[in-house]
C-alpha cells in the first residue's frame, strides 16, 4: 500500500501531504461541529419537549455557528484538494526530470533498455499517472487511519458500543485492499504493459504509415492494431474486475458497517442506554468513519496504475550508465586503435581492428556497406563505448575520457543527423550557443544552404520534428554546418554527403579537405572518386582492416580497395555502354549544374505536411457529447442495465441514513410511514447488504460499455490516420499522435464510464426522492427540486463555463510533451555531442512547468466545485431542517416525518454530487473528445479513391503539373503547409511541368537537394494531388483511378528506408506478405543482401532493432530495395536508391534494376550519382522548378 522508495524520490512533496492532510481533519471536525449542533437542538424537541418554534429561534441562534462551521469545511476541502494537487505536481516534475535525464545519460543506447515509445509513455503519461498516488493516495491514506481515530474519541463517550463497533469494522477495508495486493502487482503490471505495447505499436505504425501504404500493407497493421488493442482492452477488464471485486467487498464493509452501527445505536435508544443526541449522530455520522477509508480503496486502484507505471520507472532509473573516465581528453594527438572489436548482440561487427590515424590528417574508411565503417566511426567518436580492445586520442583510452571532454573534442556528423523541432537558430546554436548571426550564416554558406535558409526566412525559419520539412540534402547540410560551428579538433564524417547534389558534394568536399590542416578528419565514404587526395585509406573488409595506405598505394597492391575501384570504373563503363552517349553527356552537366536556390524562389521540395482543416470553429461541449453518445447506440441495452442497477444501488446507499432515521423515531414511539423499530432495522441492514452487488453490476456493465467504445474508437484514429497519411502526418509530431490514441483515448472512458450513468441515474433517483418528498410535504419536495437543480444543473453549467478553454489547453499541453520527449530521445546523439542535455533537460522542466500551470488553473476550479457543493448541500439541508421545523411548529406535518423527510434529504445528494463534479472534471474528457473528432473529421490531402477505375499499368505522365507548399510551417508543430492551387503567392516547387513515363524504361531525375525531385515521386504515389495540371496512369487521371488499383501497380523507395521493430524477414514480408523463402531469398539476391543474411546469427529471422539500429545504413537501404523487387510492381519508383551503398553494392544493385527494366518495368529513379544516372535511357533536370 506503501511505495517507500517512490515517496522518497519526492521530498519535495512531503510539506504539501502533510497540509492536505490536515486540512481533511479540519473539514472533518467542521462536519462534527455542525452534526453536533443539530443533535442538541433536535434533542431538546425529543428528550427536552422543546417545541418546534423554539427549536427553529434555536436553529436561528446558532446560524452564526454554522455558518462558520460550512465556510471552515469548505476552505478546508478547498485548501486540501490544492495541498494534494501541489503535491502531485512536484513528483510529475520530479519524476519526470529523473526519467528523462537517466534516459539522456543513456544516449541512443537507451532503445537496449526501453522501447522509445515506453520511454516516451513513461517518461510523460507513467508521470501523470503519479498524481493521482501522490495528490490522493497518499494524503489519503494517513487521513483514512487518523478520522475513524478522531470520530471513536468524540464518539465512544456518549454511545460506547456503537462507536467501538463501527471502529472495529474500519480495518477490514484495508484487510481487503491487502487481499487484493496479493495479484495486484502482477495484474497492474500487464496491464501497463498491454498500454505500453500498444502505444510502441501504434508509433510503429504511425513512424512506418507511408511504407505500409506503398505496400498496402496499412489494412494488415490496422489489424494488427485492433488485436493488440483487444488485447489491452482484455488486460484493462482483468484488472478492472479486480478493483471491482474488492470495491463490492468495501461498499459492504461501509454500508453493512454503517447500518450496523444505526441498528446498534436505534436498539439502545429504545431502551434507554444512549441519548437521542448520540443516537442521532451515530446515524449520520456512521458513514464519516468508513468514507475516508473507502475512498483511499477507490484511489488505490487508480493509484495502482502509477504504482506500476513506476516500477517501469525504476527499471529505467536502475539501468548501469556506461562507464566514464576522469581524465580530461583534448583531442591533440594521433588516434591509436589496437585489437578494437565490436558486436550487436551475437552478431560482430567489427574484429581486431588496429590503426594510427596522425593527428591533423584526412583519413577515410571505405569498404562494402556492413563492414564496420560506422561502427568504427562510432567508436572513435564516444557513441559506442562496449567496444573491446584499446582506443587512444593523444595516449588518453576513450574509456577513461570524461564524457564531456570527449563530445567536446569529437564531432560525428551521422549519415543522418537530427534536427529537433523548433527554429533553424535553435538547431544551429545548439553547437555554439555564443554564435553571432554572422557566423551562423557563414557555417550555412560552406555547406551551400544560405541561400535556401534567406530565401525561407532566415535563421528564424521552422524546424519540423526530424527536419521532415527539408529535403534529405538540406537537411544533411544544415546538419553539416551544425557541426562545422562545434569547431573541435576531430570530425568524423559518416557518409554525410549521401544526400547531396554533386555539386553542392564538391564544395563540401573542400571544406573538409580544408580543415584537414588544423583538425583530424574521419571521413566515412561510399564515392571512392571523392577520397582519392586522403592522406590514409582504411579499408574494411568483415570487421577487419583488411589493408592502408594511399590511394596510389592501394590500387598498386591491387586488393580489396583496387576491387572496389575497378568495380565503380566497370559500373560506370557498363551504365555508358547500354545508355546513349548523348544522354550521358547531358548527366554530367546536369550533374555539374549549380542552381543559385533550391526549388523556385528558394523554397523547400519537403515532405511538408498539409495544414490540418483550418477554420473550423471550436466545437461545443454538447454537440462533443451527442457525437460520442452516437457511438453508444449499439450497447444501449448495458447502458439501460447499468442504469437500472446504479439507481437501485444509489437508493440503497441513500436509505441506509433514512431507514436508520425512521429507526430513531420508532424507537422513540413516532412511528413514520407506518414502519415499526425490527422492520426500520431490518430494511436498514437490507440497503447495506444490497448496495456492494448493485454498484458492482453497474460499474461492471459502464466499463463494458467504455472498453468496447474505446478499442472501437481506436479503430476509427487509426482508419483515419490511414487517410490523411502521408500528406497531413508528415510535419506532426509523432508523440503527440501517440498521446492522442493513449492518453486522450483513455480518458474518453470517464465519459463512458462516468458520466452517461450517472447523469440518468441523478435523474431517476431525483424522481423518487422527489416523489417520497410530495407525500410529506409539496413545500419540502420544492426545497429539495431547487437544491437538486442548483447542484445539478446550475453548478457544473457555471463550473464549465469558468474553466473555459483550459481542458483544450490541458490536453494540447499533454500532446506537446509527448512529442518533445519523443523528439529529443530521437536526437538523444546531437544532446549528448554538442553537451545540450542540460538545456534540454531544462526545457522539459520549462514545458512541464508551463502544462501544470494550465493543469493547476483547472484543478483549482475542480476544487471550487468541490467545495461550493460541499457547502450548497449543507446549506439546503438547514433550509429544509428550518423550514420542516416551522412547518411543525404550524401543525402542517408531524415531527416524525418531518425528520425523516430531512434527514432523507441529506442521504439523498450523492447521486447529484456526483453530476456537481462533471463540470470541472470532464473538461480534460471533452477536450480530448474534441482532439479526437477533429482528427475523425480532418479531409485528406488526397482522398482514397474506392468506387474508380481500375487499370493495367501503359505508363505514367505529369501534363502541365504545378505544386506549392503554401503556409510554411506551423511553430507549434502540428502541421507544415497546405497546398493551395492558384496561389499566386505561391512559392512553387514544381512549375508546369510535363514529362512522359513509357513502359519499360528507365527516367531518372536529377537536380540540386530540395529542388522538387522527391515531390514529383509523391505526386506520381498520388500521395498528393498537384495544384494544377493532372498526373495520369495508364492515360487515366490518377484521381480517377482506384486507389488500390492504383497503388498495386506501383512501388516506391523513399530516402529513408523506415525498418519497423522486428525481424528481417518480417521487414521484407511488409512488401508481399505471403511470399516465400525462395521469393524472399531471390529479391535479397536481387538487392545484393545475400552476404548479409548469411552473416546474420539467426539468417532472415535477426532481428534489426528499433528504426533497424543494429543494421548499417547501406544494409537498410538495401533491405529497402529487397522489398522492391519482392513487390514486383510494374511502376517503380526510387528515391536515391544507392545513395548510402559502396562500390560492389551499388554495381550489383544497378545491374539488378537494369535487370528489372529488361523485363518490361518502367522506373523512374532520383540521384546524385552519374554512375546511377547514366543507367537510365532518359535524364530529366529540375531546375527552378522546371524539368529540362
Amino acid at each position: 500500500m506503501f511505495e517507500k522508495r517512490l515517496f522518497s524520490l519526492v521530498p519535495q512533496a512531503t510539506p504539501y501531504i502533510v497540509a492536505s492532510v490536515l486540512f481533511k481533519w479540519i473539514a472533518l471536525m467542521a462536519i462534527i461541529t455542525v452534526m453536533w449542533v443539530l443533535a442538541r437542538i433536535l434533542g431538546g424537541i425529543v428528550t427536552d419537549g422543546l417545541s418546534a418554534a423554539l427549536a427553529v429561534d434555536a436553529l436561528a441562534q446558532a446560524a452564526l455557528p454554522l455558518a462558520a462551521a460550512i465556510i471552515v469545511r469548505a476552505a478546508s476541502i478547498y485548501l486540501a484538494q490544492r495541498a494534494g494537487d501541489k503535491a502531485a505536481f512536484e513528483a510529475v516534475r520530479r519524476v519526470r526530470s529523473l526519467v528523462y535525464d537517466k534516459l539522456t545519460a543513456l544516449g541512443p543506447s537507451y532503445t537496449e533498455t526501453v522501447p522509445t515509445a515506453e520511454a516516451v509513455q513513461t517518461s510523460v503519461e507513467g508521470a501523470t499517472q503519479l498524481q493521482v498516488y501522490f495528490g490522493g493516495y497518499l494524503p489519503q491514506l494517513f487521513f483514512a487511519g487518523l478520522a475513524p481515530i478522531t470520530l471513536f474519541v468524540l464518539l465512544v463517550g456518549q454511545a460506547g458500543l456503537p462507536a467501538a463497533l463501527l471502529l472495529a469494522c474500519v480495518p477490514v477495508i484495508p484487510v481487503s485492499i491487502m487481499m487484493v495486493m496479493r495479484n495486484a502487482k502482477k495484474i497492474g503490471a500487464e496491464y501497463w504493459g498491454s498500454y505500453v505495447d500498444l502505444g510502441g505499436m501504434f508509433l510503429e505504425a504511425v513512424q512506418g504509415l507511408t511504407t505500409l501504404k506503398v505496400y498496402q500493407a496499412d489494412r494488415s497493421w490496422h489489424e494488427r492494431i485492433n488485436a493488440e488493442s483487444e488485447r489491452f482492452r482484455t488486460a484493462t477488464m482483468r484488472l478492472l474486475v479486480m478493483q471491482l471485486r474488492s470495491i463490492c467487498v468495501m461498499d459492504l464493509v461501509v454500508y453493512m458497517g454503517a447500518a450496523l452501527g444505526i441498528i446498534v445505536a436505534a436498539l439502545q435508544l429504545a431502551t434507554g442506554k444512549i441519548g437521542f443526541e448520540a443516537a442521532f449522530l451515530i446515524v449520520f455520522l456512521s458513514q464519516e468513519f468508513f468514507l475516508p477509508m473507502r475512498r483511499l480503496g477507490s484511489l488505490f486502484h487508480t493509484a495502482m496504475n502509477g504504482m506500476a507505471a513506476s516500477r517501469r520507472m525504476f527499471g529505467i532509473l536502475d539501468t548501469p550508465e556506461p562507464e566514464r573516465g576522469d581524465v580530461e581528453l583534448d583531442g591533440r594527438g594521433n588516434i591509436e586503435l589496437a585489437g578494437v572489436s565490436y558486436a550487436y548482440g551475437d552478431r560482430t561487427v567489427l574484429d581486431s581492428a588496429s590503426a594510427t590515424i596522425a593527428h591533423c590528417s584526412l583519413v577515410t574508411l571505405v569498404g562494402e556497406s556492413g563492414g564496420g565503417k560506422s561502427t568504427l566511426a562510432g567508436i572513435i567518436a564516444g557513441r559506442k563505448g562496449a567496444y573491446r580492445g584499446s582506443v587512444r586520442i593523444g595516449g588518453v583510452e576513450l574509456r577513461d575520457a570524461t564524457a564531456t571532454s570527449l563530445m567536446r573534442a569529437v564531432t560525428l556528423v551521422p549519415t543522418n543527423g537530427y534536427l529537433f523541432a523548433g527554429t533553424l537558430r535553435d538547431n544551429l546554436l545548439l553547437a555554439q550557443p555564443n554564435a553571432t548571426d554572422a557566423e551562423l550564416l557563414r557555417a550555412l554558406g560552406r555547406t551551400r544552404v544560405a541561400a535556401f535558409v534567406q530565401a525561407n526566412g532566415g535563421l528564424d525559419m521552422v524546424i519540423n520534428e526530424g527536419g521532415t520539412n527539408l529535403s534529405g540534402g538540406q537537411r544533411q547540410r544544415v546538419c553539416m554546418a551544425r557541426a562545422l560551428l562545434h569547431n573541435s579538433p576531430i570530425y568524423v564524417f559518416d557518409e554525410a554527403t549521401s544526400n547531396v547534389d554533386a555539386a553542392s558534394e564538391a564544395a563540401i568536399g573542400e571544406v573538409i579537405a580544408s580543415l584537414a590542416g588544423e583538425h583530424t578528419v574521419i571521413v566515412v565514404a561510399h564515392r571512392l572518386s571523392t577520397i582519392v587526395d586522403a592522406d590514409q585509406i582504411l579499408v574494411l573488409e568483415r570487421g577487419r582492416i583488411a589493408e592502408h595506405g594511399t590511394h596510389g598505394e592501394l590500387l598498386a597492391a591491387a586488393g580489396a580497395y583496387a576491387r572496389m575501384w575497378n568495380s565503380q570504373e566497370q559500373l560506370s563503363a557498363y551504365a555508358y555502354a547500354e545508355g546513349d552517349a548523348e544522354d550521358a553527356g547531358a548527366v554530367e552537366a546536369v550533374d555539374g549544374s549549380a542552381a543559385c536556390a533550391d526549388g523556385l524562389n528558394g523554397t523547400s521540395s519537403s515532405s511538408a505536411a498539409a495544414a490540418p482543416d483550418s477554420g473550423r470553429a471550436r466545437r461545443s461541449a454538447p454537440s462533443i457529447m451527442w457525437r460520442m453518445m452516437g457511438l453508444v447506440r449499439p450497447l444501449a441495452g448495458w447502458l439501460v442495465l447499468a442504469v437500472a442497477l446504479g439507481s437501485i444501488g444509489m437508493l440503497t446507499a441513500a436509505f441506509v441514513s433514512a431507514f436508520g432515521a425512521l429507526g430513531l423515531m420508532a424507537a422513540l414511539g413516532r412511528n413514520a410511514l407506518g414502519l415499526g423499530l425490527i422492520a426500520a432495522c431490518a430494511a436498514c441492514a437490507a440497503c447495506g447488504i444490497a448496495r456492494g452487488p448493485l454498484h458492482y453490476g453497474e460499474q461492471l456493465c459502464n466499463h463494458y460499455i467504455a472498453f468496447r467504445l474505446l478499442a472501437h474508437i481506436r479503430d476509427l484514429v487509426f482508419g483515419a490516420l490511414r487517410q490523411l497519411a502521408p500528406a497531413k502526418l508528415e510535419g506532426r509530431g509523432k508523440g503527440e499522435l501517440v498521446s492522442l490514441v493513449t492518453s486522450d483515448i483513455e480518458l474518453l472512458e470517464v465519459f463512458y464510464a462516468h458520466t452517461i450513468s450517472p447523469i440518468a441515474i441523478a435523474l431517476v433517483c431525483t424522481v423518487v426522492f422527489e416523489g417520497f418528498l410530495l407525500a410529506v410535504s409539496p413545500e419540502l419536495a420544492g426545497i429539495a427540486l431547487v437544491a437538486y437543480a442548483v447542484l445539478g444543473v446550475l453548478l457544473p453549467l457555471t463550473s464549465a463555463k469558468a474553466c473555459g478553454t483550459t481542458g483544450r489547453q490541458s490536453r494540447e499541453g499533454a500532446g506537446k510533451l509527448g512529442a518533445f520527449v519523443l523528439d529529443s530521445l530521437r536526437g538523444a546523439g546531437e544532446t549528448i555531442q554538442f553537451a545540450g542535455g542540460t538545456d534540454r533537460s531544462r526545457a522539459l522542466g520549462k514545458l512541464t512547468e508551463q502544462v501544470g500551470a494550465v493543469d493547476a488553473r483547472l484543478k483549482r476550479r475542480q476544487a471550487v466545485s468541490e467545495a461550493v457543493a460541499d457547502a450548497l448541500i449543507l446549506v439546503a439541508n438547514l433550509v429544509m431542517l428550518g423550514r420542516a421545523l416551522q412547518l411543525v411548529a404550524a401543525g402542517t406535518i408531524d415531527f416524525a416525518a418531518a425528520f425523516v423527510a430531512v434527514f432523507t434529504l441529506v442521504s439523498s445528494f450523492g447521486s447529484v454530487m456526483a453530476v456537481s463534479r462533471l463540470g470541472a472534471s470532464l473538461q480534460e474528457t471533452l477536450a480530448s473528445g474534441a482532439r479526437v473528432l477533429d482528427l475523425l473529421d480532418e479531409q485528406p490531402q488526397c482522398a482514397e479513391v474506392a468506387d474508380g477505375q481500375n487499370v493495367e499499368f501503359a505508363g505514367a505522365a505529369a501534363g502541365h503539373v504545378s505544386f506549392s507548399y503554401v503556409g510554411g510551417v506551423d511553430a507549434g508543430g502540428a502541421g507544415a503547409t497546405e497546398q493551395v492551387a492558384n496561389d499566386t503567392a505561391a512559392s512553387l516547387i514544381l512549375d508546369d511541368v510535363t514529362c512522359t513515363f513509357a513502359p519499360g524504361t528507365m527516367t531518372c531525375i536529377m537536380g540540386r537537394s530540395g529542388s522538387g525531385k522527391s515531390t514529383l515521386l509523391k505526386l506520381l504515389m498520388r500521395f498528393w494531388d498537384p495544384a494544377a495540371g493532372t498526373i495520369t496512369v495508364s492515360g487515366v487521371d490518377a484521381r480517377h483511378i482506384n486507389t488500390a488499383s492504383l497503388r498495386s501497380h506501383e512501388a516506391y523507395m523513399t530516402q529513408d528506408t523506415h525498418l519497423f521493430c522486428g525481424t528481417v524477414r518480417e521487414n521484407l514480408l511488409v512488401a508481399h506478405a505471403n511470399a516465400t523463402d525462395a521469393e524472399l531469398l531471390d529479391a535479397c539476391r536481387s538487392a545484393s543482401l545475400t552476404t548479409l543474411i548469411d552473416r546474420l546469427p539467426q539468417g532472415l529471422d535477426t532481428p534489426v532493432a528499433e528504426l533497424g539500429d543494429s543494421l548499417s545504413g547501406g544494409e537498410r537501404q538495401r533491405i529497402g530495395l529487397a522489398r522492391i523487387f519482392l513487390n514486383d510492381a510494374p511502376f517503380i519508383l526510387l528515391d536515391e536508391p544507392t545513395s548510402a551503398l559502396d562500390a560492389l553494392n551499388e554495381a550489383s544493385v544497378m545491374q539488378a534494376i537494369d535487370e528489372l527494366k529488361r523485363r518490361g518495368k518502367t522506373i523512374v529513379l532520383v540521384s546524385h550519382r552519374a554512375s546511377t544516372c547514366a543507367f537510365a535511357d532518359f535524364s530529366l533536370s529540375v531546375e527552378h522548378g522546371r524539368l529540362s
